[in-house]
């Protein structure tokens, strides 16, 4: 096939071929030709394995760099040709309208960390991201000006995709190239979910099918030489669409048809100067497959996990619900999740998902139109618009037969993604092909260039330079910025992995570094003051221990009496030291949770985190109560459909309670009074929250739990019961919830039955001393002090330092020897404050 010129001057309409370049555009152009083929190539094979997101953040990496080594070397082919041009089309205006309306919403951004740099898994929404990618769009679609150039970009493209498809292919049946712990798994590609791999697949299948149809009216000696080019073309499409096969999601089908239409539509339109059918036999394929898709499943299945997300409707609504919060410039990119947190249904809550908060809609629409507001999408979807007109126009047109065949193959693969944008979610990868599949359909739509001479526009020759010095600043500034950003999510990785090794000492000192790298990361923040506060708790159980070695004093070591001395003060300012370094490391969770919240205001981990922590200091820091209650309402704010939010609340006021009930006992009958009435307003009012959590989620254990305990403190013994019953019911192995109902039974009078009930959670939990120690205390009462003593026994096997069990299992020994014992009466104190549930991961996105 002859080569056309993609490139003609404002003046004149012919093609022609460029003038001689110096030596240093020469370079330059080479580099913006590689970095563009390498960008088309690599990035959807990119992964690194150093960070706990393995594809985005690193794909950005990739991104940036390559853009913008491409951008400096079109600006500095410009100053080396003495001459500025870049392709003339309505299309690059509204990039730059998509541009200013982007970054006015990321400024006015719920959190502006996650709009302009993107968080984790959300890269591809960051502003620098997107600015990335409008300036992958400005070189590109300046840079190709002729036909070679195109296809050896299209070409780049599908042996990227052919590599990610052999790759996925070969996972698919076990063979796991990847040395990575996260590459084990017959799901994982380098593309992303399982779902962006079949979309990009099938854009690939696209690409091939185009392809294949720009050669179909080569001479026979040209078919013969690009035989082995076809063969390539084909093989990868088939490898393609068997995966697609076996992925089959219906929105990867419904694109792929309405692409593989396209390509045969208009092969049909211009059916008179097409040779035989063996160029549109891809796109049939391709559409027969995808329709028998749709209605039927494929009969081979590896196991690819179903891909979960709000439903489409689910998506329309939030995105209405955010527009009327914030109607022009939405929540800001990247921070749906924030949006699905506050408006999504509470029939959420009636399934397994009720806890997940989703990043991203069912759509990339939706997810645009809820970020960017009605200014940000109706940017977006005008430059799809104009694009989509222009193509529309000229393949109409019909002028040129080389440029149609061209056009209609890059233009079905870019429809594609541009439908897979009302389909489905996106990603780095989905988002990059289509812009650059923008840049190569404007490349083919518009041949007339804008050029400026350097040299006769002294003004357009500063304002060229300004922009290469600005850009160099900026990207070595960037560069520095990034590799910081990088550095502290490395950091974080590794936190992770010394988590998972239950070393909660290093795990604070990598979360530390990582935070002083990236402060502006509250995930990092968060995950510090969970860490800190995980380490205070360690800290103020751990023994204190004085051997002989550690006195210094040599006459001590002859003198037993003053060894015990020397012993005792170094014992003291050991526990001295103890309580500072408690003290200091609660007050840096506290300080760290405080700074996640305000980093990052609209994110409702980093409110129920401080709550959580003032909480686990109610009773040892003065107002920490109050700053608990203001958090979890701040949180119950930002996702009122949450019903551990409201179960939470409702805790802290029950704790507010008891402590105001203690001035019940008062001789003052004013200070009891006021006592007895605020101590029922605030039962009342967890009262609520926890009505409120239960008509949330009916089957939310922990509300129902905690509402029998509003009640028994309520003098509503009857109703705790039965709430309790009702909460055993939903929890039948909880052995918390039993303990709790056989205590309530037996202040009922129903002994037997609580007896029963403590006798099975002790089958369940036999390392629960409090279960033990109760039943104990009921044996005793019944006058069984064989069983009473085992139970005790048993109690003080588990707890070696607990005098008070010590002191129990003597009484029962002596009191069946005869002796006089302590008689029983009331139920004891409990041995143990609560159950010690398992280890929880202090390291969390």
């Amino acid at each position: 096939m002859s080569e056309y010129s993609l490139h003609a001057t404002s003046t004149s309409a012919q093609f022609g071929a460029a003038k001689p370049s110096p030596r240093l555009a020469r370079l330059c152009d080479w580099v913006i030709r590689w970095s563009l083929y390498a960008l088309a190539a690599l990035l959807p094979l990119f992964v690194l394995p150093w960070t706990v997101e393995a594809l985005e953040i690193n794909k950005q990496l990739l991104l940036l760099k390559l853009v913008a080594l491409a951008v400096l070397a079109w600006l500095g082919k410009s100053l080396a040709e003495r001459k500025f041009e870049y392709r003339r089309t309505p299309v690059n205006t509204m990039v730059l309208v998509f541009l200013i309306a982007y970054g006015t919403s990321s400024w006015l951004s719920m959190s502006r960390y996650m709009s302009f740099v993107g968080d984790y898994g959300q890269e591809k929404a960051g502003f620098v991201t997107v600015l990335a990618m409008a300036g992958l769009y400005f070189v590109a679609s300046s840079a190709i000006k002729d036909l070679g150039m195109l296809r050896r970009l299209l070409l780049s493209v599908v042996v990227g995709g052919v590599v990610v498809a052999l790759h996925a292919l070969l996972q698919a049946l076990g063979l796991f190239l990847l040395p990575f712990d996260f590459a084990k798994s017959s799901s994982f590609n380098t593309v992303g979910t399982v779902g962006a791999l079949g979309m990009y697949l099938a854009f690939i299948v696209t690409l091939c099918g185009g392809l294949l149809l720009i050669g179909h009216a080569q001479t026979t000696s040209e078919h013969k030489k690009a035989l082995p080019m076809k063969i390539f073309l084909g093989l990868t499409a088939a490898v393609s669409l068997f995966l697609i096969a076996l992925i089959d999601f219906t929105p990867i089908h419904l694109a792929l048809i309405l692409s593989s239409g396209l390509l045969l539509a208009f092969a049909f339109f211009h059916a008179g100067k097409m040779k035989g059918i063996s160029a549109v036999l891809l796109p049939v394929v391709a559409l027969l497959v995808s329709l028998l898709l749709v209605f039927f499943r494929f009969p081979l299945t590896v196991g690819y996990p179903a891909e979960v997300m709000p439903s489409m409707q689910s998506s329309a609504t939030i995105a209405t619900k955010t527009l009327q919060d914030r109607p022009l410039f939405g929540s800001g990119p990247g921070t749906f999740i924030f949006d699905y947190s506050k408006w999504h249904s509470a029939d959420v809550n009636a399934t397994q998902f009720w806890n997940v908060r989703f990043d991203r809609s069912a759509s990339r629409f939706w997810t645009v139109v809820a970020t960017t507001g009605m200014v940000g999408a109706l940017a977006w979807v005008l430059v799809s618009l104009f694009v989509l007109v222009a193509a529309a126009r000229r393949l109409l047109k019909n002028d040129n037969e080389d440029i149609w065949h061209v056009l209609i193959a890059v233009f079905a693969a870019w429809a594609l993604l541009l439908v897979s944008k009302f389909l489905y979610s996106s990603n780095m990868t989905l988002e990059v092909m289509s812009w650059l599949s923008m840049a190569m359909l404007v490349a083919v739509l518009r041949r007339d260039f804008l050029e400026i001479n350097l040299d006769e526009s002294p003004r357009a020759s500063m304002i060229v330079s300004f922009m290469l010095i600005l850009g160099l600043v900026l990207g070595f500034a960037g560069g520095f910025v990034q590799a910081q950003r990088y550095l502290g999510e490395i950091k974080f990785a590794k936190a992770l992995r010394a988590d998972q090794g239950g070393k909660i000492v290093d795990v604070v000192a990598k979360l530390e570094k990582s935070a002083a790298l990236n402060p502006s990361n509250d995930v990092t923040l968060r995950n510090l003051a969970q860490a800190y506060l995980l380490l205070a708790q360690e800290e103020s159980v751990a023994p204190v221990v004085i051997k002989d070695e550690d006195v210094k004093n040599e006459a001590a070591k002859k003198d037993a009496a003053l060894m015990k001395k020397e012993k005792q003060v170094l014992t003291d300012a050991a526990q001295l030291e103890k309580k500072r370094k408690v003290a200091a490391l609660t007050s840096g969770a506290v300080s760290a949770a405080k700074r996640a919240a305000d980093v990052n205001p609209g994110n409702v981990a980093d409110w129920l985190v401080l709550g959580s922590i003032y909480q686990s200091l109610l009773g040892a820091a003065d107002q920490a109560d109050g700053w608990a209650v203001a958090a979890f309402e701040k949180a119950a704010e930002l996702e009122p459909s949450n019903p551990s939010i409201q179960t939470e609340l409702a805790k802290v006021f029950v704790f507010q309670s008891d402590v105001v009930a203690q001035d019940k006992e008062s001789k003052d009958e004013k200070v009891k009074k006021a006592a007895e009435e605020k101590s029922a307003e605030l039962l009342a009012k967890a009262a609520d929250a926890l009505a409120r959590a239960i008509e949330l989620k009916g089957d939310y254990g922990p509300a129902h739990y905690n509402m029998a305990l509003v009640l028994d403190r309520q003098g509503k013994l009857k109703d705790a019961i039965r709430r309790m019953e009702a909460t055993l019911t939903l929890s039948p192995n909880d052995v918390g919830v039993g303990l709790q109902l056989s205590l309530l039974y037996y202040r009922d009078g129903r002994k037997d039955p609580a007896m029963r009930l403590l006798e099975s959670v002790v089958k369940v939990s036999p390392t629960y001393s409090n279960a033990r120690w109760y039943l104990a205390a009921m044996y005793e009462e019944k006058g069984d002090l064989d069983k009473a003593i085992e139970q005790i026994a048993r109690v003080a096997e588990l707890n070696p330092e607990a005098d008070m069990v010590k002191a129990k299992l003597d009484d029962l020994k002596a009191k069946k020897a005869g002796a006089p014992a302590e008689k029983a009466g009331e139920l004891p104190p409990p041995v143990e404050e609560q159950v010690k549930n398992p280890k929880e991961p202090s390291v969390k996105r």
